[in-house]
């Protein structure tokens, strides 16, 4: 792998730094940037058949999720907070939240699994 591709996060915030483009990314615009990035995913897959969503151009989808991951790390640059760390511990409480015994094969949210 390339030395500089390394650590994404560095990349990313160095993509932006060398623009000079962090003076406007405020936290409402990265937000708003966000939700339009994902709005974008999305509308890859509006009002497609099952069929047609076979073939929507993977690297479309590609770009637009890699566009949503950029905007994260930006997020995350805001708040100091380290995304793999923050994913980690999600997927630790999800555990707890939902134990296989009682969430296998159910679409229930944690709060509406039996005991």
């Amino acid at each position: 792998m390339n030395k500089d591709r390394e650590n994404l996060r560095e990349l990313i915030l160095k993509f932006r730094e060398d623009r000079d483009w962090k003076q406007f990314h405020k936290i409402k615009d990265l937000l708003l940037g966000l939700n339009i990035e994902v709005s974008e995913l999305q509308e890859l897959f509006l009002w497609k058949s099952e069929k047609e969503i076979e073939k929507v151009d993977k690297s479309k989808v590609e770009n637009e999720i890699a566009d949503i991951f950029i905007f994260l790390t930006y997020l995350c640059d805001e708040f100091d907070i380290d995304l793999r760390e923050a994913v980690l511990r999600k997927i630790d409480l999800n555990n707890e939240k939902y134990p296989i015994e009682k969430s296998k094969g159910s679409n229930k949210k944690y709060n509406e699994l039996k005991n």
